[in-house]
Order: structure tokens, then C-alpha cells, then sequence
């Protein structure tokens, strides 16, 4: 990933300001009114101050500005309400349109993208960063209006009751400015520094939960707490590092805002004493000398929330900006296929981004429309891959996949993708309920269907194993299930689905070869006139395929039917051979094959 810079990064926040600009724009406004109003309030204390000070006037003649006084005290009260609902309403919308973009982002890079790129950091840009984004946006913006505003106006007042007064108590000021700068850049670096950190923290942490089970079985857990002791320890000298920058900056800021508070008092006070400024100017004075503390305290408040969120903007940037060559178009004239379609790849090779040697080389295939194709091979011929690239999940390097006859790159991507049915050996899970899980692709599946693809992938909802039915919650990454449950619940999914073409990836290398033969029984009658792409090393898969392939060293060694492969002596005439021996991982289902 390429690293952004702040200024360009701030182009991925500008659409989301235009679409909202007359609404920031009444919210600044009230926020002006609002810190106006508040500066006119000590200029009615100090009269007040200074008729107090007069004996001879009535207590009846301060009534007029008290009252004045509240009711600049109440609109001040309804104006932040106003801005606090327009401006902080804002930050919000930002963040939800940012996580949905960055959202839409990780579901369209591909696959060696979120290999490149761990989980961990993926969750810490959609929570950490995008909160600091919106804190930026929302408290930061406010507190910069706050600070020019309450600032330029506190300084306008002073001058206007006493320029001399004025000029010692701003002497501290461009030694501000020069800390506000040289500050700013250390906290951009160690923020950036700490959120890269707890992304990998997040990583680290999800990793150690997800592989509980065997930490646990295998007493790893000391190993576990130093792993996680160890980037915990790093992410706290990064924050550390951080506070040190920014527990220097607002101590200071508040050592000379005290100063000049001080020169004010001195200065002041002597004038005061002297008759040349009046007690209510001075106290005036005074109120606006530490109005004006806070415009500068938040000046450093917002340098900080300011950094921070860009250094955020900036890790959000990298992801955005990570553009691969569209190779898909967005629409295509062509329609979908009406009927059965026939998949032929010519001399495809792909190489995966972290090997250096290809996994498929110069590799042809046909697989013929509406039947069922097998593909068998050692472990690292490219079986896998060559079923990622039929739904385009990896883009061959060379060569094309012809899908009903046109080039894959010719389809939009999600209908292409439509076409297919994709169960990986893993057999992925989803937190929640049976039911959810199997209608997922399917949202508005009748349980009737869903029932009816769980039975045809073997799983029966039995009350003893789910008790509640399709509403049995399966816990966090099926963690109620065996591996064996997972993979036909991850089936019946694809089932439910009903598509035009379906790959099992060695989708059922967890159960055994009876239930294997029970289910391929079942899948008969739903997938006939349909297309097939089984990937296995049993036998019982691979007898029922009317086309087997064989691939070995990112090639297809031999292709045929089922007997004619297993005649040649080859590598599925061995495991033909190991199967008849009843050597475990080819053992055949009762009866043969």
C-alpha cells in the first residue's frame, strides 16, 4: 500500500462536507452567534461592576443589563443546542459513509490483496481510525472555531479597553505559535506510529482468540499471554512516546496563558489602582484575558484531534486508494446463459503474488456444459486455484477462462460471480443461527428450501445436535460443530443458492466416505443438466464425475473418464490402487466404487 499524503488525503472527507455545506454552514453560524453572545457578557459585568462601584447610583439601575444578560445567557444556550445537532450530526453521517465505503472497499479487492493484509489492521481501520476521523471532524472543527472566533474577539475587546494592557499580555503569544508548530509535526508522526501498532495489536488479538481451542489443548497459553505481552508492550511505548509529545504541549500552553494572566494582573492592577483604567474595565479585562486561555488550550486540542485524524485519513487512504486494473466491465450487453454453459480455460498461468514459481502453467481445460467434471492432483497442483479463478476470485495471468463462450473479463463481476456456487474445503461458518447461515446468499429462503438442502447435504436438523431447530444458535465460527458439520452446513448454503454451476473444493474431506456416498446420491437428481466441479482425492467423488482431470505441477497430466484415467498408470490409477487397499483419506464407501 502506498502512503498517502495529509493534504491529498483530505479529498476522500471534501464529498461528504459539499453534500452537507448548508447545514454546516447554519451550524457555524449558530457557533459564531454562540461564541459572540458569550463574548458580549463581560462587557455587561463590567458596567454593572462599574455602577456598583458608584454609591450614588440605585441597585435598580443594574436590573436593565442583568436582564439583557440572560437573555443573551438563554440564546447562547438554544444556539449550542442548534450547533452541537447540526456539526456533531455531521461527524456522525461522515463516519457511517466512511465505514460503508471502506466496507464496499474490502469486499471488492481481491483475494491476494487481504492476504497481503491482515484482519487485525482491517478491524482497526473501521473502528479506531474512523472514530478519529469523526472526532477530527466533529469536537476538532469546533474547537478551531472556538479558538478563532472567541480568540479574535477577546483580543479585539482587550484592545479596545486598553492596548497598553493589551500588548503584555500577548507577549507569550509567538512563543505559542512556535510550540503549536514544532509539537504539531511530532504528534502526526507518533499517532500515525501508535494506530499502525494497534492494528497489529487487533491482529494478534484475534488470531489468539480464534485458535483457542488448540492453544488450550496443547498448553500454549504461556506462549500465548508472551505474544500478546509482546506487541501490548510495544503499543504502550508507542502511546507512551505520544503522551510524552502531548503532555508537553498543553503544560506549556497553560504556563504561559498563566503568564500572561499574571502581566495582566500586574499591569493591570497598577493601572487600576492609579485611576487610569476603571475597576469594571479591568475585571472585563480580566474575564476576556481568561476567555481568551481557552481559544489557545484549544488550539492545542485541535492540533492534536487534528493530527490524529489525519494520521487516520492517511491509513484510511492507503486502503482506498488501493486500485487494481479493472479488468470487469460494469455492465455487458450480453445475457446471462439461458440454459447449461460450458467453462474452457486455454492456457491459463497464474502465479500468486507472495511464490515465485507459478502454481498453474500453460494449463487447458473444457468443462462440458450441464455435467459433472472431477478434478484430482497432489497437494500443490493448483486444484484450489483453478477453482478460484472460475468465479474470478483470482485473475489468471496469462491465458483466458471462457465462460459460455466469452472471456471472464468480458462479465460484470457480480453476475459473473452469480453463476457460481463456491464451498472451500473449510466450510466457513457465520456467528448466528442455523437458519441464518443456510439462507445467507438467500436472505428471503422459505424453511421449507432451506430444510430440503440441509437433507441433501446430510445434515439433518436432529433435535439431540440442534436442539431448537434452524433457530440452534451455532456459536462464533461454528464453534458448537465438528468440521465434518461445518463443510455440509457450508454445502447445504451453496444448495439453498441453487446455482447455474457448483465447485466443491474437497468439500468433504471432514466426513466419511459412507456419508460422503450418501450425499453425492442426493446431489444426483438437484444438480442433473447443471454444471459440477468436484475437487477430491477419493475415489467416491471422483467415480461419480462423467469427466476426470488430473493435475500435477500446475498442469493437466491426463483427462478421460473415470475408468479410462484409472487404467493408465498415472497418478489416479495409484490412488485407485490404495483405495482397493482401504489405506486411510481413499477409503472406499461400502460396495465399492
Amino acid at each position: 500500500m502506498t502512503k498517502g499524503t495529509g493534504k491529498s488525503n483530505v479529498r476522500l472527507v471534501a464529498p461528504y462536507f459539499r453534500q452537507s455545506a448548508h447545514l454546516l454552514l447554519m451550524g457555524f453560524v449558530a457557533l459564531t452567534v454562540c461564541d459572540v453572545g458569550q463574548m458580549i457578557i463581560p462587557r455587561i459585568v463590567g458596567g454593572v461592576f462599574d455602577q456598583l462601584a458608584d454609591f450614588g447610583q440605585d441597585i435598580g439601575a443594574v436590573v436593565p443589563p442583568l436582564v439583557i444578560m440572560l437573555c443573551l445567557a438563554a440564546l447562547v444556550a438554544l444556539l449550542r443546542y442548534v450547533w452541537r445537532h447540526l456539526i456533531y450530526g455531521f461527524s456522525r453521517s461522515l463516519e457511517m459513509g466512511l465505514r460503508g465505503r471502506l466496507e464496499d472497499k474490502f469486499l471488492a479487492l481481491s483475494l491476494g490483496w487481504h492476504q497481503a493484509n491482515s484482519s487485525g489492521d482491517m478491524m482497526a481501520l473501521a473502528t479506531n481510525d474512523i472514530e478519529s476521523v469523526r472526532i477530527a471532524v466533529g469536537f476538532g472543527l469546533v474547537s478551531l472555531v472556538d479558538a478563532l472566533v472567541l480568540g479574535l474577539s477577546a483580543v479585539a475587546f482587550m484592545l479596545s479597553i486598553d492596548p497598553y494592557l493589551s500588548l503584555w499580555a500577548f507577549l507569550p503569544m509567538p512563543l505559542i505559535s512556535i510550540l503549536t508548530a514544532r509539537f504539531g509535526r511530532a504528534i502526526y508522526q507518533r499517532m500515525l506510529d501508535t494506530q499502525d501498532v494497534f492494528g497489529q495489536l487487533t491482529e494478534v488479538v484475534r488470531e489468539q482468540l480464534s485458535g483457542l481451542r488448540i492453544i488450550r489443548a496443547m498448553a500454549l497459553e504461556p506462549l500465548s499471554r508472551a505474544e500478546v505481552s509482546k506487541i501490548s508492550l510495544v503499543y504502550l511505548n508507542k502511546n507512551v512516546r505520544l503522551a510524552l509529545a502531548m503532555g508537553g504541549f498543553f503544560p506549556l500552553m497553560t504556563m504561559l496563558t498563566n503568564l500572561a494572566l499574571s502581566l495582566a494582573l500586574y499591569i493591570g492592577g497598577k493601572a487600576t489602582i492609579v485611576g487610569d483604567i476603571s475597576p469594571g474595565d479591568f475585571v472585563a479585562f480580566i474575564t476576556y484575558l481568561a476567555l481568551l486561555s481557552w481559544p489557545m488550550l484549544a488550539m492545542g486540542m485541535t492540533l492534536g484531534l487534528i493530527q490524529s485524524g489525519m494520521a487516520s485519513l492517511d491509513r484510511l487512504a492507503r486502503v482506498l486508494a488501493a486500485e487494481e486494473a479493472p479488468r470487469h466491465p460494469l455492465e455487458a450487453w450480453f445475457p446471462n446463459p439461458s440454459g447449461p454453459f460450458e467453462i474452457k480455460l486455454e492456457r491459463v498461468g497464474f502465479t500468486y503474488p507472495t511464490r515465485r514459481d507459478p502454481v498453474l502453467k500453460d494449463l487447458s481445460l473444457t468443462l462440458p456444459a450441464g455435467e459433472i467434471v472431477a478434478v484430482a492432483g497432489p497437494t500443490g497442483s493448483g486444484k484450489s486455484t483453478l477453482a478460484a479463478l472460475l468465479p474470478a476470485l483470482y485473475e489468471p495471468d496469462s491465458g483466458v477462462v471462457r465462460i459460455d463462450g466469452r472471456p471472464s473479463t468480458d462479465w460484470p463481476l457480480g453476475r459473473l460471480r452469480g453463476l457460481f456456487g463456491y464451498v472451500p474445503q473449510e466450510g466457513h461458518v457465520f456467528t448466528g443461527t442455523m437458519r441464518q447461515n443456510l439462507a445467507f446468499g438467500k436472505p428471503d429462503a422459505d424453511d421449507e428450501s432451506i430444510v430440503r438442502a440441509a437433507e441433501a447435504a446430510s445434515l439433518p436438523l436432529d433435535p439431540a445436535v440442534f436442539p431448537r431447530g434452524l433457530d440452534t444458535l451455532v456459536g462464533e465460527r461454528g464453534l458448537t460443530l465438528s468440521g465434518g458439520q461445518r463443510q455440509r452446513l457450508a454445502l447445504a448454503r451453496a444448495l439453498v443458492l441453487d446455482p447455474p454451476f457448483l465447485i466443491l473444493d474437497d468439500t468433504l474431506s471432514a466426513v466419511d466416505a459412507a456419508v460422503e456416498e450418501e450425499i453425492l446420491a442426493a446431489l444426483a437428481p438437484l444438480r442433473k443438466g447443471r454444471g459440477t466441479l468436484i475437487i477430491s482425492h477419493r475415489v467416491t467423488s471422483l467415480s461419480k464425475a462423467s469427466l476426470v482431470a488430473v493435475l500435477e505441477n500446475g498442469r493437466v497430466s491426463e483427462v478421460g473418464t473415470f475408468a479410462e484415467v484409472v487404467a493408465r498408470d498415472g497418478y489416479l490409477s495409484r490412488i485407485a490402487e490404495l483405495a482397493r487397499l482401504g489405506v486411510d483419506g481413499f477409503r472406499t464407501a461400502p460396495g465399492g466404487w
